[in-house]
């Protein structure tokens, strides 16, 4: 057994508006706009299958996020636009209102995306079948560019103010001068870090720690202005044939698969979050602690929101990691 090994792969989009969007799955792809084309081009991970007129009749269409079921991205009519993954059942104005908007972000619930509209510049949600849109989900907002989400925080790029910005996914909590950034146009997020890049002056992508210390502006120095920043932390694979030992990023994704309450669900999440950041940072004591705190919650939900069988799966888990980490018996 091993522990997840997070292989680090910063991808810079320098097309203006430009986002790469991709699907963790065996038929995997990554997804791009083609403004020029008035497109959305596709291709298989390993570069090949290029197909720039994926997806055609497209309104300048920017921004690009996706999830396990639909593409979605913004367009010259002030739409988030969706579309199936294969292509089929494209809706243009998908959701209405996404005036001068240039990010765009999915999570399990909700669509976002930044706006700079009649109502001033603002993040909107909607649902993810594109009901309860809220142009003013949160306000304040500083000329938004890009954005991004995991599963405590919502985090946009300020553009008229060289900040990140940073809210509750409940939209309460918002500090639009959450970093000092630079000139940040689109940010991106991990289980450890901030990413963010930074046009001219700075040239660069920056990086921050999640509770916004560790601020460097110029982490990786660039040669042009990045328009655009992804990130991909990936677990090692476990050799063998079937599933291979518990990690964190699976229990994750099991947390994650039960359709648990919001409330439930983000604060398991944050227990497994924190548990990986201090397992990433060698901090292996707080590491077990983390995952104790989460198997204490999980035990406490049995026969409650959480069937007996989940929770024994989801403690023998959690236990096993932390046999791993080498934490002491609970």
């Amino acid at each position: 057994m091993s522990i997840p090994v997070r292989a680090l792969a910063v991808a810079l989009a320098t097309l203006a508006f430009a986002t790469l969007a991709l699907v963790g799955r065996a038929d995997a792809f990554v997804y791009f706009p083609e403004t020029g084309l008035g497109a959305v081009g596709r291709a298989n991970l390993d570069g090949t299958g290029v197909n720039l007129t994926f997806i055609t009749g497209l309104d300048q269409p920017k921004g690009m996020a996706v999830d396990s079921a639909h593409i979605y991205w913004l367009t010259g009519l002030a739409t988030v636009a969706r579309a199936n993954l294969d292509g089929t059942g494209v809706n243009h104005s998908f959701i209405f209102g996404a005036f001068g908007a240039t990010g765009v972000a999915v999570d399990s619930a909700h669509v976002y995306w930044t706006t700079s509209g009649p109502n001033g510049s603002a993040i909107g949600r909607a649902n993810l079948d594109g009901t309860g849109a809220n142009q003013t989900f949160i306000t304040g907002a500083q000329s938004p560019q890009g954005m991004a989400v995991d599963s405590a925080y919502i985090y946009w790029a300020n553009g008229s103010s060289a900040t990140i910005g940073r809210a509750n996914l409940n939209g309460t909590g918002a500090n639009e001068f959450f970093i000092f950034a630079g000139n940040p146009q689109a940010v991106a997020v991990d289980s450890s870090h901030l990413w963010w890049a930074n046009a001219a002056p700075f040239y660069a992508i920056g990086q921050a720690n999640l509770d916004g210390t560790g601020v460097k502006e110029r982490f990786i120095n660039t040669l042009s202005a990045p328009a655009g920043v992804a990130v991909d932390a990936l677990a090692a694979p476990s050799p063998g044939p079937g599933p291979g030992p518990p990690t964190i990023t699976r229990l994750v994704a099991d947390v994650q698969g039960l359709g648990l309450p919001h409330g439930i669900e983000r604060s398991l999440l944050a227990k497994l979050g924190a548990a990986q950041r201090n397992v990433d940072a060698g901090r292996l004591e707080a590491a077990c602690g983390s995952l104790g705190a989460f198997g204490n919650q999980v035990h406490a939900q049995s026969d409650h929101r959480l069937t007996g069988d989940h929770a024994a799966e989801l403690i023998a888990d959690a236990a096993a990691i932390r046999e791993l980490v080498g934490c002491s018996a609970a």
